[in-house]
C-alpha cells in the first residue's frame, strides 16, 4: 500500500532577530539543523507567520505591538528546509502593507512554494491550495480568527478571515470550501485561531474541529497558540489543535518552556491514516535543532499528557515516538 509522509510544522517567524541571523550566518541557519528531517517527508507544510520582503512600510492600520518582516532571502530558508506549502492566514502575513504581502506572494510563486489563506483578493484567498504525491491527493483550506482589518475583499489583498462568534457563518463557508475539493483524497482546513500561551484547545474549538471531521475534512492543521497540544484521533481523523512555532526569537517562558517544540509527521494512505511521528526539536538563539536529552524528555512527556487527556495513546518503539490510531473515536 502506497503511503505519503507529511510534516506539519507550527509557525515560522523569519524576522526580528532571526531575519538579523539569516543576514550574517546565511539562509539556512534558522531550519539548517533539521533540514534532514523536514527534507525526509513527501510534502511539507507550515504557517508563514511573516512576510517576505525588501519593504520597511509598515501596515498603515491601527499600530501593532509587533511587526515580522524577512528578508528576500528568507526564501531559501523555507526551500532548504523542504517546505512545499504554506498557511499565509495569519496575523503578520501583511505587517508590512500591501507592498509587503505582494513581495511575499511573488517569492513563495516564484520559488514554487504553494500557499492557501491570503490572497490579492477574496477569491484567491478563499481559494484551496492543491497538491499530490504518490497518486494521493491534498487540498488545504486556511483561516484567521483575528486581524480582521487584514480581510481580504473583493478586489483588495488580505487574508481568509473569520470570526469565531459567527459560528454558522463559519460552518457554512468551509462547507463551500470542502466542495471545492470533491475529489480530493485529503482536505485540510488550516486554522490560525486562538490566544497565545494556551496549553488546551477551548470546547468550542474541540466542536468546531469535529464539525469539520464530520463534513469530511481528513485532518485540522491549527496553529497560533505558540506552544503545542495534544492530537485528537476523532472518527480515525487527526486533529491538530495546536502545532506550536517551528522557529521564532521569542520570549521564553519558564513554566510553557515554549522553546521545546515538535514537528509532526502523518503517514497516509489514499483511504486512511495510519500513523504520526513526532520529532522533538528546540528553538535556540533563532535557529532550530533537533531535541536530546533532558529537553526530549520534557517534550515527549509533555506531549504524552496532553494527549492522553483526549484520549489518544503514544508508543515508543527504539528510539521513535509514534501515535498509532487504535480505532475511531466518537462522541
Amino acid at each position: 500500500m502506497e503511503t505519503v509522509r507529511l510534516m506539519l510544522g507550527g509557525d515560522v517567524m523569519l524576522g526580528r532577530n532571526v531575519a538579523r541571523r539569516i543576514a550574517r550566518m546565511g539562509p539556512a541557519y534558522p531550519l539548517g539543523r533539521i533540514s534532514e528531517i523536514m527534507n525526509s517527508a513527501d510534502l511539507v507544510l507550515v504557517n508563514l507567520e511573516c512576510a517576505i520582503t525588501a519593504s520597511s512600510a509598515r501596515w498603515s492600520g491601527a499600530a501593532k505591538a509587533f511587526y515580522f518582516g524577512a528578508p528576500l532571502q528568507a526564501i531559501d530558508a523555507l526551500l532548504d528546509a523542504g517546505v512545499d506549502v504554506v498557511s499565509l492566514a495569519n496575523n503578520h502575513v501583511l505587517d508590512f502593507g500591501y507592498k509587503g504581502f505582494d513581495d511575499t506572494l511573488i517569492s513563495l510563486e516564484g520559488a514554487g512554494i504553494g500557499y492557501a489563506g491570503a490572497g490579492r483578493n477574496i477569491d484567491e484567498a478563499s481559494k484551496p491550495a492543491c497538491f499530490e504525491r504518490k497518486g494521493i491527493s491534498f487540498g488545504m483550506t486556511a483561516y484567521c480568527d483575528h486581524q480582521q482589518d487584514f480581510s481580504a475583499g473583493p478586489a483588495s489583498p488580505g487574508i481568509n478571515y473569520f470570526d469565531l462568534d459567527q459560528e454558522n457563518g463559519f460552518i457554512s463557508r468551509i462547507r463551500q470550501d470542502i466542495e471545492k475539493m470533491k475529489g480530493i483524497d485529503w482536505p485540510i482546513l488550516s486554522l490560525h485561531w486562538g490566544p497565545n500561551r494556551v496549553r488546551h484547545p477551548s470546547d468550542h474549538f474541540r466542536k468546531l474541529a469535529r464539525q469539520a471531521i464530520e463534513m469530511g475534512y481528513g485532518m485540522i492543521f491549527g496553529h497560533s497558540a505558540h506552544v503545542f497540544h495534544g492530537v485528537e484521533i476523532y472518527r480515525g481523523k487527526p486533529i491538530f489543535y495546536a502545532c506550536g512555532d517551528l522557529v521564532d526569537d521569542y520570549y521564553v517562558d519558564p513554566e510553557l518552556r515554549n522553546d521545546h517544540q515538535l514537528l509532526f509527521e502523518v503517514e497516509l494512505s489514499k483511504s486512511r491514516f495510519e500513523k504520526i511521528r513526532l520529532h522533538p526539536v528546540l528553538i535556540e538563539d533563532c535557529r532550530t535543532v533537533p531535541a536530546v536529552g533532558e529537553s526530549r524528555e520534557f517534550i515527549i512527556g509533555s506531549i504524552e499528557k496532553l494527549c492522553r487527556e483526549m484520549g489518544t495513546g503514544l508508543r515508543r518503539e527504539q528510539g521513535l515516538v509514534e501515535i498509532v490510531p487504535k480505532g475511531v473515536n466518537t462522541p
